[in-house]
């Protein structure tokens, strides 16, 4: 018996999941993402730096993090061309700033506006009643201050126009930087009263999943709701986990099987077209492709990031529930706590009379050569590839974090959602676990 059901609710974009059931569990599921922009296609034969202004427009949700993977891939083409360029600690903080804004916003959108209100439906709760609450109400308009930080640094949202290879364009002053620390302690202050129930650095202090259950909060009460659906059991995948972009709280790109941390490399990386319309017309069912590790899936985001960076709350989730549901929907919310401080400290140290910008001195125009820039962006592992002949972009290749979690494998090797559905007995659990991975179908099909 197959089941399809429809997702066009609170996730970026649209996606579909047919369910195929045996003695009233899921034995396998499809994931169809069906539109498709071919953002790809629309930059071959366009001048280099036309990556920066149009693969922001591949999502408007997380465009920052396109728009520096784009301007990432082109300063490795210097590196590649052996004229490597040289970026100001002023630029590298200012990137961070933005692109910390972006997960923010996104991680507080996504649980008030995605998970919360699933949680509510299963408990019986009104759903409407979800977005009249006043935490709802501040939640988005703490998604505003975050936007606000984003604009002052990038000049707007979404696709601000403040990058270029060898830095960031914008020279801020020092109410700049002024507004966005407001902007950031009004965030601090609402995550402490309802999110978290405590101070911020008092929950970056926990390293147990007994000590979140001590206050009253929003994430207090979805974690009863997740335990009372057993979704500290149900919504396991493979327990691996990957992160090739850079961060403050690891160093280099890393895998781990388990609690196991080794290096990685993106050279391992590669893109499936299998069960997609581009590989057959009749067989295939997506437009999305899927990534792979060493031909092998991969969890990227939050909890990737976490755990590779050994954080000592997820570690001790993990410890008790492995990659289920629940230790995935906490990790997101942990690390918005990590970028809420790591924000504020960048703001606080940014120096105003270092450069901005600092233009290349060598011209890419006349050469032939590939770069490949890497971000971990809101939902995970985000790469550009971009191939340049004489100046032109050639070939461009995006892989999102949709792809790496949400990709189509078959039976004998699903991807990570695909596995973390498979057995479930309801479709309610499906939806929710499916959501869980923060769906952004719009940045899949580009």
């Amino acid at each position: 018996m197959k089941i399809t059901k429809e997702i066009i609710e609170r996730i970026e974009g649209e996606a579909t999941l047919e369910l195929e059931w045996e003695e009233e569990k899921i034995r396998f599921a499809k994931i169809k993402f069906m539109n498709f922009r071919g953002i790809e296609q629309i930059l071959k034969n366009r001048p280099i730096h036309d990556a920066i202004a149009i693969t922001p427009r591949v999502c408007g949700i997380c465009s920052s993090s396109h728009a520096l993977a784009a301007t990432l891939a082109i300063e490795d083409c210097f590196l590649q061309e052996e004229e490597p360029l040289h970026i100001t600690q002023k630029a590298h903080d200012i990137r961070e700033i933005v692109l910390n804004g972006e997960k923010i916003q996104n991680h507080i959108k996504w649980f008030y506006f995605s998970i919360l209100p699933e949680l509510k439906k299963m408990a019986n709760v009104s759903f409407n009643d979800a977005f009249k609450d006043k935490e709802w109400l501040e939640a988005q308009q703490m998604v505003m201050e975050s936007l606000k930080i984003v604009a002052i640094f990038s000049g707007q949202w979404p696709h601000g126009s403040f990058l270029m290879s060898g830095g960031v364009t914008c020279d801020p002053t020092l109410s700049d930087v002024f507004n966005a620390q407001n902007c950031l302690d009004s965030i601090i202050r609402f995550c402490e009263r309802s999110l978290f129930g405590c101070p911020l650095d008092e929950f970056l202090s926990y390293d147990s999943a007994i000590q979140i259950m001590g206050s009253h909060s929003q994430l207090t009460s979805a974690i009863d709701v997740m335990m009372h659906f057993g979704f500290d059991s149900c919504g396991r995948s493979y327990d691996r986990f990957l992160a090739l972009g850079s961060s403050y709280m690891y160093d280099g790109a890393l895998k781990s099987v388990k609690t196991t941390v080794m290096g990685a490399d993106v050279k391992y990386v590669h893109e499936s077209l299998e069960n997609t319309f581009f590989e057959s017309q009749s067989s295939g069912y997506t437009y999305s492709k899927s990534a792979l590790y060493r031909k092998n899936y991969f969890e990227v985001g939050p909890l990737a990031r976490l755990m590779l960076s050994k954080d000592p709350l997820i570690r001790d989730l993990h410890r008790r529930y492995k990659d289920a549901t629940l230790t995935r929907v906490v990790a997101r919310l942990a690390e918005c706590a990590h970028l809420l401080r790591r924000t504020s400290f960048l703001l606080k140290k940014l120096n105003l009379r270092e450069s901005s910008f600092l233009p290349p001195k060598y011209n890419l125009n006349y050469c032939t050569c590939k770069g490949v820039g890497v971000v971990e962006a809101s939902r995970g592992t985000l790469i550009h590839e971009i191939s340049i002949k004489n100046g032109y972009i050639s070939q461009y290749d995006i892989i999102t974090p949709t792809v790496w979690n949400l990709g189509n494998g078959d039976r004998q090797n699903p991807s990570v959602a695909q596995k973390a559905i498979i057995g479930l007995d309801s479709i309610q659990k499906a939806d929710f676990i499916f959501k869980s991975f923060d769906v952004c179908s719009v940045c899949t099909t580009q």
